[in-house]
């Protein structure tokens, strides 16, 4: 009997100790054809390019048989060039979001792309001041967006709308070089973008004659 009894014994613990789970993951693949950049509970950016995942381990409390099933709502900050979080409620883009983390379990979040985005790369010898980015429509322009202060050889990129054949519209955008009182444009008619499209401007100094 005191064999049996000790068998018991080792069984109920082997299997308390198998049941016992700490931690979750969170899966992010990013289905755009551009980076995103993600923070999952406060930690440092990781960029993930385009077409590729990564796997967040997120910290828990232990689940046992004794606890029940242990869960964490995590903080997600996510920057798409050409995704962006769509909160339905308040209708509007966001760049934050919370999840729960589920001990012992794999969340996963997969990333389409439903904006476009604007990339301004600075190949002159001056700083760039500011760019100003236009929607240009049948009905008129309007400013969308606006970027300051970048610096030779770097680059700066926006998010923007894409367009659709129920929202027609082209870009044009305007540069102020440092120093300068006019702004160099670019663009026309047909600088349309679509979804998980980008359009590179780069800014170069003028041929030497």
């Amino acid at each position: 009997m005191k064999k049996i009894y000790y068998v018991a014994v080792i069984v109920a613990v082997l299997l308390l100790i198998s049941a016992c789970e700490s931690g979750g993951d969170f899966y992010m693949e990013n289905r755009t054809s551009f980076p995103v950049y993600a923070s999952v509970d406060g930690e440092d950016h990781v960029t993930i390019p385009g077409g590729e995942g990564h796997t967040f381990k997120i910290d828990t409390d232990t689940q046992t048989f004794l606890t029940g099933e242990v869960k964490r709502k995590v903080p997600v900050h996510v920057l798409g060039q050409t995704f962006s979080l769509y909160d339905r409620e308040e209708n509007q883009f966001v760049d934050d979001t919370e999840i729960t983390i589920r001990a012992g379990k794999t969340l996963n979040a997969f990333l389409a792309a439903n904006r476009a985005s604007i990339k301004v790369v600075n190949d002159h010898e001056l700083q760039i001041e500011r760019v100003e980015i236009f929607e240009v429509k049948p009905s008129g322009s309007i400013r969308t967006a606006t970027i300051q202060d970048i610096a030779v050889g770097q680059s700066r990129w926006k998010r923007v709308n894409h367009a659709t054949p129920q929202n027609p519209f082209s870009f044009r955008v305007y540069i102020w070089l440092e120093g300068a009182d006019n702004p160099l444009e670019y663009g026309d008619y047909d600088t349309i973008l679509a979804v998980d499209e980008q359009w590179v401007v780069t800014v170069s100094p003028p041929p030497q004659n």
